[in-house]
């Protein structure tokens, strides 16, 4: 090591050259620091140190030997050029650039070519345009660029004054392109992403591209000369019939083979689950859940999932088994989310997945459904006095009701034979209440509120069917008791609040754009150094974070109220599905619907979701003149979607899409001889 410089300042940037004109073989040093500050070391010895003027960001810097001067970029996003005299110069307190042109766009590098020892060319590498100046600061050309450029390499060929100037651009799509000027000569695809370009020369191999990754991976490649022409083919005509009832046959083929293979192998993993006793832990209540999983066979790799309908939730969510050759019993937790105490809780049922793979076999899959304790979810209430119930609904059977307290073994010690009353044990406290009436063969189901009442309908018609097992069960109930305006109105309620989120976050979006332009005034105001000058902007930096914090409050409240009514919205969507399957007539479209209206997730688009689902169902008869992107019109077509798939399912021999495909089609009605005076006035 001949020499070194301890540096007080980070640095960005170090050029080197022969700085102020001497034709000697010394070279010297300009290291520029990230906050602008410019120091020149001659070899040994310091030189000076001079701060560059309207400096924010470092931008690349680059020495110009033929006029002595340096060219950079500043904060107005110009291209500017220093004479190397004026900033050695200490008795300068302004340094003034020699030229300066306005770019409007960030630099990503500037290189130097000379042509001759007198003439140089200046090429800017900006984000969407490449620049050549002239030593004195005139624009040669410019390129506007179709991509974003990474990095680049300009050079000349040929002799004075028979030069070319030659440019290599390499693409963010890894993509190497070879320009004369403006015009595009060449362009080559990498086989990696550089960082770095450059050109050299060897004996034996000339023009040869040096490519740098940013792993550090050094390349030294070559340009082909035989490029590969494709031609795109013509796109064959198809009849788009054939197609379609090819895609038909194609599905049944393999749903066929499905069918045949899971009747004719045997899963090699099998799943036993036991619900264990509840147990108290804070306010909530929490189940242990117990699933043995014995394979057949060695499995390399099991991987147990479970879904729930939000508020209740499995811990851990996925349990993950290596190598597994023995039987292994796995516990996990049900439980209600700690900061969810509000959300309505849709339905108990627990489906277990476990997806299993074998290193010399196909990988499968098992699945099972549990049915959680009601007791997680509600307790009894000693009464039904004094409480109000809005919404009631009445389940008919064909058999004499089950006593409630052989239905409901669990409550049995405070039920009565006729009534039992449930309390929700989390959140503002709603009841339902049930009673067995054997003189109507039916159950009355009263509750507070028509969401709260679907787990205790579901539990009533699974345990009912258990305990007539042995026969048919027919169970109905009236279509006409049927939630569907409170599930209306919810629907009005999840939109207005979605509207009013968005509505939240542009004002959030604004205020933090707002927030940005006070610092970036007051950055500017402190160069100043003066403490009048920043005496306003205090006050107004004060009152937007205080605006903005009050913002971000409400936010968290509409989300939490969101994720609320989002539970009301699925829990209603589930007793709407339920009570339709006790009065159906076409469970084929009862199972399309409900394929729509219940999936497992939390995903706030479900008006958009189940608008094209069920427009797709009807073919698009309802919702043709609808624009999906008005939230009022949204809830409007909703309403007449759901009312039209309702009837279809509770009427008899329906035949939605073609029906109504035979209506539309047909022609216009000759106007008989006799009717002529009907219709002339």
């Amino acid at each position: 090591m001949m020499y070194e410089h301890k540096f007080d300042r980070s640095a960005y940037q170090m050029v080197v050259g022969p700085f102020g004109g001497g034709s000697g073989s010394r070279d010297f040093a300009c290291v520029m620091s990230l906050d602008g500050v410019v120091t020149v070391y001659e070899q040994q010895a310091f030189g000076f140190r001079t701060t560059l003027p309207n400096y924010l960001h470092p931008f690349p810097i680059k020495y110009v030997r033929s006029v002595d001067a340096f060219i950079t970029l500043n904060a107005d996003l110009c291209l500017v050029c220093y004479k190397y005299q004026e900033l050695a110069d200490p008795s300068l307190k302004q340094k003034w650039p020699v030229w300066s042109c306005t770019l409007g766009e960030t630099v990503y590098d500037i290189q130097t070519v000379e042509i001759t020892p007198s003439a140089t060319t200046i090429h800017v590498l900006g984000e969407r345009n490449y620049y050549c100046f002239q030593g004195n600061g005139v624009l040669w050309f410019m390129k506007r660029l179709q991509y974003t450029p990474c990095c680049f390499h300009p050079y000349i060929l040929g002799e004075h004054p028979d030069t070319k100037t030659m440019c290599m651009i390499v693409s963010d799509t890894d993509s190497v392109l070879v320009y004369d000027q403006t015009k595009l000569r060449w362009s080559a695809k990498l086989s990696f992403h550089p960082c770095i370009i450059a050109r050299a020369s060897f004996k034996a191999l000339q023009g040869c591209l040096v490519l740098l990754s940013e792993t550090g991976d050094l390349r030294f490649c070559y340009l082909g000369t035989e490029p590969m022409i494709f031609m795109a083919p013509e796109r064959p005509v198809k009849d788009y019939k054939d197609t379609k009832n090819q895609l038909v046959q194609l599905k049944k083929d393999l749903q066929n083979i499905s069918l045949q293979d899971e009747t004719d192998t045997l899963p090699l993993l099998k799943l036993n689950t036991r619900i264990l006793n509840l147990r108290s832990e804070g306010s909530g209540k929490l189940c242990d859940i117990e699933i043995d999983v014995s394979p057949s066979l060695a499995t390399s790799s099991v991987q147990i999932t479970f879904q729930m309908v939000t508020p209740l939730v499995i811990s851990p969510t996925v349990v993950h088994l290596k190598d597994l050759n023995e039987s292994i019993t796995v516990r996990v937790m049900a439980h209600r989310e700690n900061d969810d105490v509000e959300s309505v809780v849709s339905s108990t049922e627990c489906i277990i997945c476990a997806h299993y793979s074998r290193t010399s076999d196909v990988p499968g899959s098992v699945q099972q459904t549990v049915r959680l304790p009601m007791s997680l979810v509600y307790d009894v209430h000693s009464t039904s006095q004094n409480l109000d119930f809005s919404w009631s609904a009445k389940i008919f059977v064909d058999e004499s009701p089950v006593a409630l307290k052989i239905l409901f073994k669990e409550f049995a010690d405070s039920s009565s034979s006729a009534e039992l009353c449930f309390q929700t044990i989390t959140g503002i406290s709603k009841y339902v209440c049930v009673t067995a009436l054997p003189e109507n063969r039916s159950y009355e189901i009263r509750s507070s509120s028509p969401e709260y009442a679907n787990v205790i309908i579901e539990e009533i018609l699974f345990r009912h069917r258990e305990y007539y097992k042995t026969k048919k069960c027919v169970v109905r109930c009236d279509k006409n008791e049927m939630p569907v305006a409170d599930f209306y109105r919810t629907i009005e309620e999840h939109v207005a609040l979605k509207g009013r989120l968005e509505f939240v976050q542009e004002e959030i979006s604004l205020l933090c754009s707002q927030y940005r332009i006070i610092q970036k005034c007051l950055f500017n105001k402190l160069k100043e150094n003066t403490i009048h000058s920043v005496s306003g902007l205090n006050v107004l930096i004060d009152n937007t974070h205080e605006t903005l914090t009050e913002k971000m409050s409400e936010i968290k409240f509409i989300k939490q109220e969101l994720k609320m009514k989002f539970s009301q919205l699925i829990s209603l969507s589930r007793l709407l599905v339920t009570m339709l399957g006790l009065c159906s007539k076409n469970d084929k479209m009862l199972e399309e619907f409900k394929e729509t209206v219940i999936y497992f997730t939390d995903n706030q688009n479900w008006e958009d979701i189940v608008l094209h689902s069920l427009s797709y169902l009807v073919g698009n008869k309802i919702t043709l003149n609808v624009q999906s992107d008005d939230p009022a019109q949204v809830v409007i077509s909703l309403r007449a979607l759901i009312d039209y798939v309702i009837k279809h399912i509770t009427s008899i021999k329906d035949e939605l899409p073609v029906k109504l495909k035979k209506e539309n089609t047909r022609g216009v009605s000759p106007i008989l001889e006799s009717e002529e005076d009907f219709y002339t006035s």
